[in-house]
């Protein structure tokens, strides 16, 4: 299948992520840019004295944000840099799925133009993993290096549950999303040491993802 997408890619894209943030640590820590570190922790500060609603204020912004097609590994890394990696990854997963599940509801119940014309993206590879939508092919289709907001609206259109398509796409993003969470924290540590140690833990991280990425290509796409 020629148009099958290559998820080697994906991951080499996002292990230029994962460097990028490594190489903008040592410029922070080396550089007269230091005075950003100061910045962004007087930032968690203010973020920590609001409290939950930082936390809600930020969630609701993701969840409008990934409904529109926003992608949400960028916001995740801004999550961990807010909030830490824990709160950071829960709350971008949480919305994260919140706001694919939106447009799901809309692709399903109001727009069935707007998801038509938004189908003409999908490849051939993303029809065949979901010919049968169920919590394991709606996990692959969340591994492949297509825009999400095609997996959400073509899951709508299809008969698929909605419990099916919240713990697919909730087990779908996790990996990912606590990877770049993970980077994306680091740059609110004043450590150089941890913030490097984090990194280094997310490229593990990136590996793992990784060769499950090539199996389930292998497994699912390359089938007869």
């Amino acid at each position: 299948m020629s148009d099958i997408p290559d998820t080697r890619a994906e991951a080499r894209r996002l292990l230029i992520l994962a460097l990028a943030v490594a190489g903008l640590l040592l410029v922070l820590h080396f550089t007269p840019l230091k005075q950003w570190l100061g910045d962004l922790q007087a930032v968690k500060q203010e973020i920590r004295a609001l409290g939950w609603k930082a936390h809600l204020g930020f969630a609701a912004g993701t969840i409008a944000a990934v409904a529109l097609g926003v992608p949400r590994l960028a916001l995740a890394a801004l999550a961990g840099a807010l909030f830490g990696f824990v709160a950071g990854a829960v709350v971008s997963l949480g919305a994260s799925i919140a706001g694919s599940w939106g447009a799901f509801m809309l692709a399903r119940w109001s727009g069935r133009s707007w998801a038509q014309s938004r189908l003409a993206g999908a490849s051939d590879a993303l029809r065949k993993v979901l010919e049968t939508p169920t919590i394991t092919t709606i996990f692959v289709a969340r591994q492949l290096p297509v825009p999400g907001i095609l997996v959400n609206v073509m899951l709508g259109v299809l008969p698929t549950s909605q419990p099916a398509f919240l713990i697919g796409t909730g087990l779908g993003y996790l990996p990912s999303t606590a990877i770049v969470a993970l980077a994306g924290s680091s740059l609110g540590k004043d450590s150089l040491a941890l913030a490097m140690a984090q990194i280094t833990l997310a490229m593990v991280g990136l590996a793992v993802l990784t060769l499950l990425l090539v199996w389930l290509r292998k497994k699912f796409l390359l089938k007869p």
